[in-house]
């Protein structure tokens, strides 16, 4: 995945981070845990984009390609993505580090890749390699972060009183290794797409049962000098927002009295119009808002987007080759006759598969060699911190399949385990 979290020492792959003395004077023990937390669904959802973006719709083509790169198509499948669901308990570690796992299901992503580009033949959506590669139909990853230095005590107040499954803005989240040039260029692509978005909104606006305001703007060169002119003139309402997906987002608002006004200016240009003052004033009736906004959206240009410098993994050393594996387990369970309805039997026997495929890792953790042919197992025995750290990154392990074992009679689940976070956590704190 290319999608990874740098956020000023944020994510696997990130600049180094602050060494933990320095967070713990710049946060409470629950700011920091909760700032970990928040990183980890940030790096879990990029790289969840990252994965429905690079999936084949058509041939070679992907999904990304299909959209445009950078296009108002990409950028509405990125802000779909963004409600990813949060799964199971964040994982927080003695080192500062957090796991978020997310997912989203299959069937919705085809569903919103579909609103979004139309076959050229007139066929269907079909993501295959997506939903071969979903578990109980929907595609899921981790995240892992670290709290970052120096967040301001409004981010830190807008994050804690967000919920869970939002994804807030973090910057720079997301916005390490763009120039101030990529950002500028953001910004100012969401601001012009507002302000697009604002005329044809306020276009699209009835004034009687079939006449629309583009009705009454366009046609007549005055006119619509007029409106543009209106439309030009609206404040931008705060300041840009930039996402931890790389979308800088800027808000327009109109006063609707206003417009309200300009149109009627514009109608006293029109003397061929069969609509009166009295039909735009009864706007204020059918929109039943003071004002309308409208939300822009921009990507930085790929060429202003550089490659973030990268930290070693913890400890410096060589990594030995147990660190690079990955361990797996499968294990089944028959299907309980004390179940009351099928469904049920099938929840209590994936529920007993993978406990028991569970233990099954547990056993090969615990028989890992670490430094000084100390075994994780006899490791755990003498330091209380490392068994807390071992325990939650036990219950990291993902789910890979989860299907009727053959032959339908029971249910198997297989899981898989890297070992990169149990070296780093055995390593001298």
């Amino acid at each position: 995945m290319t999608a990874v979290l740098a956020l000023a020492g944020i994510g696997r792959g990130a600049p180094a981070p602050a060494p933990a003395a320095a967070l713990a004077s710049a946060y409470t023990p629950e700011q920091a845990r909760m700032l970990a937390i928040r990183a980890a669904q940030v790096d879990g959802v990029n790289r969840l984009t990252e994965i429905v973006l690079a999936t084949p719709l058509a041939g070679t083509t992907t999904v990304g390609q299909a959209l445009g790169p950078g296009s108002d198509k990409e950028m509405a499948l990125r802000v779909f993505l963004r409600s990813a669901r949060v799964v199971g308990e964040p994982r927080a570690y003695s080192d500062g580090v957090a796991e978020v796992s997310v997912e989203v299901p299959v069937e919705v992503v085809v569903h919103e890749v579909a609103a979004l580009h139309a076959p050229a033949d007139g066929g269907t959506v079909v993501l295959s390699d997506l939903a071969r590669a979903a578990v109980e139909g929907c595609i899921r990853t981790s995240g892992s972060g670290r709290a970052p230095r120096d967040v301001p005590p409004a981010v830190l107040k807008r994050l804690e009183s967000a919920g869970p499954d939002e994804l807030p803005e973090m910057f720079p989240a997301g916005w390490v290794g763009v120039t101030a040039t990529g950002r500028v260029g953001a910004i100012r692509e969401a601001r012009v797409r507002a302000y697009q978005a604002m005329a044809a909104h306020l276009k699209g606006l009835y004034l009687g049962s079939t006449e629309k305001v583009a009705g009454l703007v366009e046609g007549q060169p005055a006119a619509e000098a007029a409106f543009e002119a209106f439309v030009r003139s609206l404040p931008v309402q705060g300041d840009p927002r930039m996402m931890p997906d790389r979308i800088a987002e800027v808000d327009v608002v109109a006063d609707l009295a206003d417009m309200i006004r300009v149109l009627k200016d514009i109608l006293r240009l029109r003397p061929e119009s069969r609509l009166t003052e009295d039909r735009i004033d009864r706007l204020s009736i059918r929109l039943k808002t003071p004002q309308l906004l409208t939300t822009g959206r921009g990507m930085p240009p790929p060429a202003e987007v550089r490659p973030v410098e990268t930290a070693p993994v913890a400890g410096g050393a060589p990594l030995p080759d147990w660190a690079a594996e990955t361990l797996g387990a499968s294990a089944d369970a028959e299907f309980s006759s004390d179940a009351d309805d099928p469904q049920q039997a099938r929840v209590l026997a994936a529920r007993s598969a993978k406990v028991r495929a569970l233990a099954d890792l547990e056993r090969q953790v615990d028989a890992v060699t670490l430094a000084a042919n100390v075994t994780v197992r006899q490791r755990a025995a003498k330091d209380e911190v490392f068994q807390r750290d071992l325990k939650t990154f036990l219950s990291g392990a993902r789910t890979v399949a989860s299907a009727p074992r053959a032959g339908g009679k029971g249910w198997q689940v297989t899981l898989r385990l890297p070992l990169l976070r149990l070296y780093e956590l055995s390593l001298p704190r």
